[in-house]
């Protein structure tokens, strides 16, 4: 089938597919255990869908979620939510090297970003201009519907999961109560939730420095870490759906309940959205068995991201 697939790559499978080091597979032979020969044979998956980038058979694009708070440390995560709104935000912490090394890499491979403004702090990595991928299925506004559809299907759950944790923080912080709170009371009328909902960062950035609820900082920012990831999921799945891409290439086993890949989320995102999720290897045996080993290039312009057959 001469058909090119368009691919949705969240952080962990952009990061293998467009940096594969495919020289590694041979470092090291021993000892050739099952831990190793799984090792090699993900590496030569990683090399073969980087290849179908490459020759036009995959059209791969990175979500612009995957570029906000994953290409910081986790430890650094949290502190870059925390300083939305503030000074603090006009300087960003610097993006490791190895991590702006896999971004370039799945570039220089052929990868685009998927734009969505859904994660509101500013943009930590500079994408090119050329790098964004193009309304080639649905027009801008069309996009902007679907993912908004997407999002209020599912009343934009992650979010409001760590505004639930936030409003606890509050609560036992006693934040609504002290005086220079009370400015917010007529904000937090007016859109109809409590004050200590209104300051749920607040809440956050009281517990980051010193903590009621968890037993430290670390258990703390380590439960908020998990929440910032169910968030950033959700919305790589929903920039996915308004794309109209055709899979959506992640590892993640859908093992947390909170995770719009999880079991509660499976049957909606089939039947309602038809959003389809493979893993690395799944996604391998498909292209293998519509592509083969592909030697010649289809090469498609950015305007119009469509293949042509050299």
């Amino acid at each position: 089938m001469r058909k090119t697939l368009r691919v949705t790559f969240d952080t962990n499978t952009y990061s293998a597919v467009g940096r594969p080091q495919i020289d590694r597979i041979l470092s090291k032979l021993r000892p050739l255990d099952r831990v190793r020969l799984k090792s090699m044979r993900d590496r030569a998956c990683w090399w073969y869908l980087n290849w179908c980038v490459r020759r036009g058979r995959i059209i791969a694009a990175i979500p612009e979620a995957s570029l906000k708070t994953e290409v910081l440390p986790n430890v650094q995560r949290v502190s870059a939510l925390l300083a939305v709104g503030t000074p603090a935000a006009a300087t960003p912490p610097s993006i490791p090297p190895t991590r702006l090394e896999i971004i370039q890499a799945a570039f220089d491979a052929g990868f685009m970003v998927l734009r969505s403004p859904r994660i509101s702090w500013g943009a930590l990595y500079p994408v090119p201009p050329e790098r964004w991928a193009p309304d080639t299925l649905h027009s801008q506004s069309e996009r902007q519907t679907r993912e908004s559809a997407f999002v209020r299907h599912f009343n934009n759950y992650p979010l409001e999961l760590i505004k639930d944790y936030g409003e606890q923080l509050s609560k036992a912080h006693g934040l609504a109560a002290l005086p220079q709170n009370s400015r917010y009371a007529a904000a937090a009328t007016l859109n109809n939730i409590t004050l200590d909902r209104y300051l749920w960062r607040d809440g956050l950035a009281a517990e980051e420095t010193l903590p009621v609820v968890p037993a430290s900082v670390s258990a703390f920012q380590r439960k908020l870490r998990n929440l910032l990831a169910d968030w950033v999921d959700f919305d790589v799945v929903a920039v996915h759906y308004a794309c109209g891409f055709d899979i959506l290439c992640s590892q993640d086993r859908g093992t947390n309940p909170n995770s719009i890949f999880g079991a509660t989320h499976q049957a909606t995102l089939r039947s309602t959205f038809h959003v389809q999720v493979m893993n690395i290897i799944q996604l391998t045996k498909m292209c293998l068995f519509r592509f083969g080993f592909p030697l010649t290039a289809w090469r498609h312009s950015i305007d119009s991201w469509q293949p042509a057959v050299d």
